[in-house]
């Protein structure tokens, strides 16, 4: 376990110490023969995720299989704050969901169990062998994919044909796109620029296409990083200066967050929004009069376009006593025939090989740009290095400095790169 986990443990310790009274193997009794299993979420907060998830738990425990979900709610930017609590005081429930970047991290708590153990091969080789890569740790897979997020640019079809704007395909052409759209009270492009992993993931999409590799391992076992690099000046820069430069952003930028963001494109007051595919189903739950007036396309190449390995999963506490009873839940909402509904509601893309085959996956054409980038982009393999998960406040502070001018592109990037570097120190000396 790395020191600053080690350190962010003991302080969750005291801070829970008067809470803690029993763990997984006290919190999900049963009753009258039944399991209760407990699980915490993110997507159950969200719109509208929340719809399917709510109806599918309803669905299972109706079925009196003998289990019964119970789920708490907690955002998905407050998910690992949670889990360093809970771990601390032997709290964790029987499972939990999380982002795939995090894994690393929830493996080093000691909170993941070894899926193999719970789920056979046969079942596990249903799943694409690029979404198990993302949970997969030392050779062993920790957590279950539950859906995958393709990466690109929505943008608001009828605004561009009201402007007579094509969708770009260079960033200079993005750039010009968000000028021609930006006039009166509508502007070319929101931007999620909050100080979480919801801005810092988005920021991710454009350093990488700009050839960023935040960590890498050498065949040595050596980590090295990218950040704060030449390369990372240019994409820090051309991302902050859609705002501080060529004022294409709606006012407030440090303060958007995902869901303001979303709020921006649905009333019209932008016309582009870099984002996952999820933000389809985010966008016309709020607006339905949207269907039909969404489209998409890919962030623009600039030294390279790949598609990150971003995605949600489920994990297993191994001091649960009902994982048996996990296993079938997670069956029961993880099946083609569930991911495909999911899929059709929000937009996150399914990780079941058949489910994300099926000719119904991206037959809306707002997906159009998100599918291309699937099919033509190259994979990015998130880094398996101890502390990754800190890279959002450090990406965060970067951009946001330069938005409120307290720092260069090149100041916040040298500080970006000092931070990096104590990462692979540590790793390197681990």
């Amino acid at each position: 376990m790395n020191n600053r986990l080690k350190a962010t443990i003991a302080l969750s310790t005291a801070a829970m110490l008067a809470l803690s009274g029993c763990g997984a193997n006290n919190s999900s009794g049963s009753d009258g023969g039944t399991v209760t299993i407990k699980y915490i979420s993110s997507t159950i907060l969200e719109s509208p995720e929340k719809t399917f998830e709510q109806q599918a738990i309803d669905d299972f425990n109706a079925q009196n299989n003998g289990v019964k979900v119970e789920v708490e709610g907690v955002a998905a930017n407050d998910l690992m704050e949670k889990y360093t609590a809970l771990a601390a005081s032997n709290s964790m429930p029987d499972f939990y969901m999380a982002d795939m970047k995090n894994t690393t991290q929830l493996v080093d708590m000691g909170i993941t169990e070894d899926i193999s153990t719970v789920f056979d091969e046969d079942y596990l080789t249903q799943f694409s062998k690029d979404s198990l890569s993302g949970y997969t740790i030392d050779g062993t897979v920790s957590g279950l994919p539950w859906f995958t997020v393709a990466q690109g640019v929505v943008y608001r079809t009828d605004l561009f044909e009201k402007n007579g704007v094509k969708p770009p395909t260079t960033w200079d052409e993005l750039v010009d796109a968000a000028k021609k759209l930006t006039h009166d009270d509508q502007y070319g492009i929101a931007l999620v620029g909050s100080k979480d992993a919801s801005g810092a993931g988005r920021f991710q999409y454009v350093i990488r296409n700009y050839g960023v590799d935040e960590f890498t391992q050498g065949s040595d076992g050596k980590w090295t990083t990218d950040i704060g690099g030449e390369d990372y000046v240019k994409a820090l820069t051309a991302f902050t200066d859609l705002d501080t430069k060529d004022g294409v952003v709606p006012p407030g930028v440090t303060e958007t967050d995902y869901s303001s963001a979303v709020n921006l494109l649905s009333s019209g007051q932008a016309a582009m929004l870099i984002t996952g595919s999820n933000a389809i189903g985010a966008i016309t739950s709020k607006v339905p009069d949207l269907k039909g007036k969404l489209g998409s396309f890919m962030i623009p190449e600039v030294s390279r376009n790949v598609f990150s390995q971003n995605g949600f999963g489920f994990y297993i506490n191994p001091q649960s006593e009902h994982k048996d009873a996990v296993a079938k839940f997670l069956e029961f909402i993880v099946s083609k025939k569930k991911s495909i509904e999911f899929s059709q509601l929000t937009g996150r893309l399914p990780t079941l090989t058949d489910a994300m085959n099926d000719s119904s996956i991206g037959k809306d054409e707002a997906l159009g740009g998100f599918m291309e980038q699937i099919k033509t982009a190259e994979p990015f393999i998130l880094p398996t290095i101890n502390g990754f998960g800190e890279v959002n406040d450090i990406h965060g502070e970067a951009y946001q400095s330069v938005f409120t001018g307290t720092a260069t592109p090149e100041e916040a990037a040298a500080k970006a790169a000092q931070r990096a570097q104590e990462i692979v120190d540590e790793a390197n000396n681990e």
